[in-house]
């Protein structure tokens, strides 16, 4: 009873405090009220259930020590039993409350321990973050995700976020209620602590990929690498770079790398593709700094400085270059395959028709038979057609009539299978179509083709035609098998399908795609050729023009300034058609009898007799019948 007055007076003295303070008004005809507001009630709620307490301190304190003294000597029973006792003598101590309250948690007992960590953490003390964590931990096992959520963000911000257990935990609780953008930041915080564990690791990068964040995942990379070395890290951020389009910052990277692995190689080649068309000097200028002044002379660094040294005309350094691929990567290595395909290309630009084929067999024997197609298409370039439609009979009879094995594979594997089928199919139809053209254009290049061979090349065109139209049967969307018909049913003479055919590339096709310079020189050449009309010969010549701008060799296209020069003749605008020819420089045109026609026929028509005699004169040696040189030279027909 004594007890229980002394905390009733102190309860009263602190209400009478706490009245005291109170500014509402007084009425001077009535008693003095006490307002208590919300706070007032919660303090002496807080004073009443602490004062109400029992405390025996002596006896807190003993069982305090021998708790501790009982979990040194790995006697966790009796340990639990002093906590308990400590705790019963002091329940006013907020260390002993929620050191009872993670016992009770650690024996499965959540809900006796949620009540005493949520009493502890009213009362006065230190507040630790493995407290915090507790309560926590409590809550999520009680399924109240908001208090779990205040309380983990509570101990991670006394802790500074560092205590990597707690991030881990708290990273679980984000995965069960799908908390992807906390996630994500918890992981931030936890990654350099674990040093960019894998699992952890791909886990951010996916949450990264699914919210979007693909800067974030490039800068994820750079710092996973700079705290491991990893390379693979620093490729793959290289990667994310070069998909950003951050250039600059792909290239200066590549600058630093000087190693000699397949990593420093990739990265390497993610460099090398930030560099357009109109920037191959500057690549091979790159290339040649990393092979020569970084000492990175591996068969693969080799392999892509030939092949920029080829594409931009040092083909006897490229040859160079490549063979030392080939013969330092031997058997079975693709690059090696790769580098006698450039060879092959080398050959048959010099027109070592021989040469280009043994590199293409070299090339198939690396791949193990692998590479037939560019074989077929090789012995086509070297004129070799019927090896070349043998070889593709045999494919085309595989691909053609091929079908998945019941029960080897799932239905996801088996449509993949087919569509590998279809796309090999595909492709065979193409080449078989390449190589039709290749043989038909050589009767037709050649001035003494007599009329069976001339017809045996119609025949080919006729052939390719058809396999052109299966392909477009199975994918009308086709737009490159479109042009390939288009220029074909020129030569064909069937000109109103073949204006129709441009005319819907023209509309619908994407030019990006295409070789559109190449198409509307073909178009534009052909109308003006045919000469049916002023404006149709007019539209052809706008179309050449067009494709001289849009054409970004550097220098203009010869074959197109050959064709700009014959719409000139055609429109009667004989000097400005004869300065336009006189701008080709190219030796090879001295073999083109379409060179010397147009040549001849315009110095006739500027009245240069003696020129023009000359001109023909070349022009028969390449065509012995032609026509219109018969006809200026006064030669019967």
């Amino acid at each position: 009873m004594v007890r229980f007055m002394g905390v009733f007076l102190a309860v009263l003295a602190l209400a009478l405090s706490l009245g005291a303070c109170s500014s509402a008004p007084r009425k001077q005809d009535q008693p003095e009220k006490v307002a208590l507001t919300a706070a007032d009630s919660a303090v002496i709620k807080d004073a009443l259930e602490t004062m109400s307490m029992p405390k025996d301190l002596d006896v807190a304190h003993e069982s305090f020590i021998r708790a501790q003294e009982m979990e040194l000597r790995g006697e966790k029973q009796l340990a639990e039993v002093f906590w308990q006792r400590a705790y019963e003598a002091d329940p006013g101590n907020r260390y002993l409350a929620f050191s009872v309250a993670s016992r009770l948690q650690a024996h499965g007992n959540d809900s006796a321990a949620l009540a005493i960590a949520r009493k502890a953490a009213r009362y006065k003390g230190p507040v630790l973050a493995n407290q915090l964590e507790l309560l926590a931990k409590l809550y999520v096992r009680e399924g109240i995700a908001d208090s779990a959520r205040k309380y983990f963000k509570a101990a991670l911000d006394s802790s500074h976020n560092q205590d990597m257990t707690l991030l881990y935990d708290y990273s679980l609780f984000l995965e069960a209620v799908q908390d992807k953008k906390e996630l994500v930041k918890v992981y931030d915080a936890l990654l350099p602590q674990t040093n960019y564990i894998q699992s952890l690791f791909a886990r951010q990068v996916n949450l990264l990929l699914e919210l979007g964040k693909d800067s974030a995942i490039v800068e994820l990379f750079g710092k996973a690498y700079d705290a491991t070395g990893d390379k693979e890290l620093l490729s793959k951020m290289v990667q994310g770079l070069a998909l950003q389009k951050r250039f600059g910052e792909v290239r200066a990277i590549a600058d630093t790398v000087t190693g000699k692995t397949e990593t420093d190689e990739e990265i390497i080649n993610s460099a090398l593709l930030t560099y357009g068309e109109t920037e191959r000097e500057v690549a091979l200028k790159f290339l040649k700094k990393k092979v020569y002044e970084d000492s990175m002379r591996t068969p693969v660094m080799l392999y892509y400085l030939g092949s920029y040294e080829f594409a931009l005309g040092e083909k006897d350094s490229a040859k160079v270059h490549l063979d030392q691929v080939y013969l330092k990567l031997g058997k079975n290595q693709a690059y090696a395959a790769q580098a006698c395909r450039a060879l092959s290309g080398i050959a048959f630009a010099a027109n070592q028709k021989k040469e280009g084929l043994r590199y293409a067999e070299l090339s198939d024997s690396l791949q193990l038979g692998g590479d037939k197609n560019f074989l077929a298409l090789a012995y086509g370039y070297a004129g070799v057609y019927e090896g070349a439609y043998a070889l593709l009979d045999s494919m085309m009879d595989v691909w053609s009539h091929w079908t998945p094995m019941a029960g080897v594979a799932d239905s996801a594997t088996m449509g993949m299978l087919r569509l590998k089928a279809r796309r090999a199919h595909r492709q065979l139809q193409h080449s078989y179509a390449q190589i039709l053209l290749m043989e038909a254009r050589s009767i037709e290049d050649d001035g003494l083709a007599d009329t069976l061979k001339r017809a045996h090349a119609r025949e080919a065109r006729t052939k390719a035609e058809l396999f052109w139209e299966s392909m477009l049967m199975s994918d009308s969307s086709d737009m490159f098998v479109r042009s390939m018909m288009a220029m074909n049913l020129e030569r064909l003479e069937r000109y109103e399908e073949s204006f129709q055919m441009f005319e819907f590339l023209l509309k619908n096709a994407n030019p990006s795609l295409l070789d559109w310079p190449e198409i509307l020189n073909y178009y534009g050449y052909s109308l003006i050729d045919l000469n049916r009309s002023p404006e149709e010969v007019e539209k052809g010549y706008q179309m050449v023009v067009k494709a001289l701008e849009l054409d970004k060799g550097g220098s203009p296209n010869e074959a197109y300034l050959d064709s700009k020069a014959w719409g000139l003749y055609r429109k009667g605008m004989y000097e400005e058609a004869f300065a336009t020819l006189s701008l080709i420089k190219d030796k090879n045109f001295e073999k083109d009898y379409v060179y010397w026609e147009h040549l001849a026929a315009i110095q006739a028509a500027l009245g240069k007799k003696a020129d023009a005699t000359k001109s023909y004169k070349k022009l028969l040696k390449l065509r012995p019948n032609h026509a219109a040189a018969k006809e200026f030279l006064g030669k019967k027909k």
